[in-house]
């Protein structure tokens, strides 16, 4: 090859060749599309013969089954017979600021800038199947818009289709941004989490973690030190998601693009740079882009060679290259099958809800009692408190001796305020308050759930307790279902007559509402489902928060019974100190046979605040009442 060669009739050279592990990387001109400048990726037909170029054919399968924004595009794959052999080529998107392999070091909130576009490229790769198992610097292009892409497939693998035994000799990686995991042969979509996490670290401090002998993460990583060594776990299943990274690199990023040096200035026309001595075909001595060449508005610009870097493939390989591509062969595999036409690729701008309709999912989904049986005999309890919610219980020496270990969805708590996070299948989990008799964790989710939490409490009315083991083991298993992918749907769904089919805000209009002194009527706070909704004064001490429940039928120990627009009643004042007086009014909306005896659906009306008690049970016999006639329409 040669410049002013023409590639498949369209294809003109310009600029290059650069050589890597695989081949060769060319600058060229589309000449059917306004002269559009593409990048040529291949193995020309006198150098690596069939089986290189079958690792190009593997390469373009895993990058052409789908489509992302922050993944280097892939316009085309063609083949050029050159005498008695044919030469393959990927041509892919020119991206003039080169990778960011050798740059100077970069503040954490522009790191984070760009590992949070990267995230959500693993996420797309994720759900297609795909490990890229090759991220790091030189991998990573921006563009003069400022948007980071991923690049670079040679090195990815489906880790469904990996044989069953390790193969860490057929595995490319490059040592340093490696898991260990990938090193041992059993790359999985957690290892990509790691390499970024190296990759960050090289970013802000100019080393990866495996170059320094200091502290890893470094105290220069500054507000993503945490995040970072959560990233660099060595048990993947300790590693957050993408998603996770995503959004906990996004809360972090400084405003505005990624500020890279020189990417605006030119990176063609201007001297080539020199290799150094023995360079050729070694890709860490190619000269980097922005280092050397031209001066161009006071920033240094590569030549013509400088922009091939993020595009080359230069993954340290280990075993023959004959090897390698029938590794590649055998796990990638393009999704459509060997014949007919390839589907249009799947659009990843939003990543994929595990919650979904907050009102058909199956909170029980959550819950594994199998997981609590080293505590005793674990029972699932799905007809108990608002329908947001399950309970196993767990009975231990006798009928009376259980603990109740209950999981429900609830909104998130505000970032900054969970507390220290592990991270368990790729999910954030917190602690959430423990005293003698109860223990809760937290599970958070990643976008586009995370306005919701899962929250898992272990309870105890007396007695000694592994309460917070058992909390912790039930977030863990609901992590891991959570892993498996979207929470399953209730089946059989909830009925036509259920409370669960209304909407708590819409049970009292703004006109019962007015009974609250200086109420916000039209701004309530929502519960998952909107299975509850609470009311505040902006005048004093005093709201009222409305919520469906259920449960077995409620006798006198619920309190003075009365009745309400014609459904049974109970009302229960609880005298505490100043804003914490209550009174909590229950209203009988239906009763059914449940799996277990009778069920009953409750309108859960508590009024709080610093008025006396008889006065709070008085607004809420009123608040309740207006609810309950609302049962009728």
């Amino acid at each position: 090859m040669h410049e002013g060669e023409k590639i498949a009739g369209r294809y003109l050279l310009i600029g290059g060749p650069a050589h890597g592990g695989m081949g060769e990387v060319w600058l060229a001109e589309d000449t059917r599309l306004k002269h559009r400048r593409v990048v040529l990726k291949g193995v020309p037909a006198d150098r690596r013969g069939a089986a290189a170029s079958a690792l190009v054919h593997a390469e373009s399968l895993a990058q052409a089954s789908f489509n992302h924004p922050h993944v280097v595009v892939l316009h085309d794959r063609v083949a050029q017979r050159r005498f008695l052999r044919v030469a393959h080529w990927l041509v892919m998107e020119y991206v003039p600021g080169g990778s960011l392999a050798n740059r100077p070091p970069v503040r954490p909130g522009q790191a984070a800038r760009i590992g949070a576009d990267i995230a959500a490229a693993l996420e797309a790769l994720h759900a297609e199947g795909i490990v890229h198992n090759d991220v790091k610097p030189g991998n990573i292009v921006v563009t003069a818009e400022g948007t980071a892409k991923l690049a670079d497939f040679g090195a990815a693998v489906r880790p469904a289709d990996l044989p069953p035994e390790p193969c860490p000799g057929g595995i490319r990686r490059t040592p340093g941004y490696a898991a260990p995991e990938v090193e041992a042969g059993r790359p999985e979509p957690a290892s990509d989490v790691y390499s970024l996490g190296a990759t960050l670290h090289k970013l802000i401090t100019g080393l990866a973690p495996a170059d320094g002998t200091g502290e890893v993460p470094a105290p220069e990583t500054g507000p993503l030190r945490d995040l970072l060594a959560s990233m660099l776990q060595h048990d993947p299943a300790a590693r957050p998601a993408p998603a996770e990274v995503r959004r906990l690199l996004d809360a972090a990023a400084d405003p505005g693009r990624i500020e890279t040096p020189g990417f605006r200035d030119a990176t063609l026309g201007g001297p080539e740079a020199a290799p150094a001595p023995g360079a050729a075909g070694d890709e860490d001595e190619l000269p980097d882009p922005g280092v050397g060449g031209v001066r161009s508005g006071g920033s240094r610009a590569g030549g013509p060679r400088a922009f091939v870097r993020a595009h080359r493939g230069p993954t340290a390989a280990v075993g023959g290259v004959v090897l390698a591509a029938a590794v590649a062969l055998a796990i990638i595999r393009p999704p459509w099958g060997d014949h007919g036409h390839r589907p249009a690729p799947p659009s990843h701008d939003a990543p994929v809800s595990l919650i979904g309709d907050q009102r058909t999912l199956e909170p029980c989904a959550l819950t594994d009692p199998a997981a609590l049986r080293a505590f005793g005999d674990p029972q699932t309890d799905a007809h108990y408190g608002n329908f947001n919610r399950c309970d196993v219980l767990v009975t231990r020496g006798g009928p009376d001796d259980y603990i109740d270990v209950e999981t429900q969805l609830i909104p998130a708590p505000d970032p900054g305020t969970a507390g220290p996070v592990t991270y368990v299948r790729g999910f954030g989990v917190v602690p959430a308050g423990e005293d003698a008799e109860s223990c809760s964790r937290k599970v958070l989710l990643p976008a586009p759930d995370q306005a919701t939490a899962i929250e898992v409490t272990a309870k105890s009315d007396g007695g000694k307790a592994p309460l917070c083991t058992m909390a912790g083991t039930a977030a863990t298993s609901a992590a891991g279902i959570l892993h498996r992918g979207p929470v399953p749907r209730r089946n059989p769904p909830l009925p036509a007559a259920s409370i669960a089919q209304r909407d708590a805000c819409q049970m009292l209009s703004p006109q019962a509402l007015d009974d609250i002194p200086g109420v916000n009527a039209t701004s309530p706070e929502t519960g998952f489902g909107r299975w509850e909704c609470g009311w505040d004064s902006t005048t004093q001490s005093l709201g009222a928060t409305l919520r469906f429940d259920q449960g077995q039928p409620l006798d006198a120990h619920a309190g003075r019974p009365t009745r309400l627009a014609g459904h049974p009643a109970f009302v229960q004042a609880d005298e505490g100190q100043g804003s914490d007086r209550t009174c909590t009014v229950q209203v009988v909306a239906r009763t059914y046979r449940g799996p277990d005896g009778k069920i009953a659906e409750l309108l859960h009306l508590e009024v709080n605040g610093d008025l006396p008690v008889r006065r709070l049970c008085s607004l809420g016999t009123t608040l309740a009442g207006a609810a309950a006639a609302a049962l009728r329409t």
